[in-house]
């Protein structure tokens, strides 16, 4: 279903036909965790794995949860502070692994005009692999996303400019 909800561009099967989940792993693992919560009865809690996050409720301080988005050009620096309020937050990028994503229509190529792109989702495990799938898109990823139903986005190109989803800003100030 990923592959074809994202044009081909998330496909668990590597060129050489095998099949290699990595690139959802962490929002398959915090999905389930989150299961386990629920059903354990937690309705306040804030999973993190990698940078990968899904939360419900609020904080010890009965805040709404808030989530930085990281300067991939200094790492020390939030560019921008997003409150998910339910919704899956991930991000996917190379200025931390390096080239690990790669547009699977053209394998070979490196995508060297985006750094990163966050994308707030439904849920965690939908929102990994919307941000996976437009990360190899590159530059047109954000537009993919703003097609998309239901997800918004946030992308820093090599240059450093960012472009957001007409709806991103939604979620940049708590209820």
């Amino acid at each position: 279903k990923a592959k074809v909800d994202t044009n081909g561009y998330f496909d668990i099967t590597r060129p050489d036909g095998k099949i290699d989940p990595s690139g959802i792993v962490k929002g398959w693992a915090i999905k389930n965790a989150v299961a386990r919560l629920r059903a354990s009865g937690f309705k306040h809690y804030f999973v993190n794995a990698g940078g990968d996050i899904a939360s419900e409720g609020k904080n010890v301080l009965g805040e709404h949860w808030s989530v930085g988005i990281e300067n991939p050009f200094n790492r020390k620096e939030i560019v921008k502070i997003i409150f998910p309020r339910g919704k899956g937050v991930a991000t996917s990028g190379s200025y931390i692994r390096g080239d690990h994503i790669y547009n699977p229509h053209t394998p070979k190529e490196i995508v060297r005009d985006i750094v990163s792109i966050t994308i707030v989702g439904p849920e965690i495990f939908e929102a990994d692999v919307y941000a996976t799938a437009a990360f190899a898109m590159g530059r047109s990823g954000i537009s993919f996303i703003e097609s998309q139903s239901g997800f918004e986005g946030y992308m820093i190109a090599t240059d450093g400019v960012a472009t957001m989803t007409s709806h991103f800003s939604d979620f940049t100030q708590p209820l």
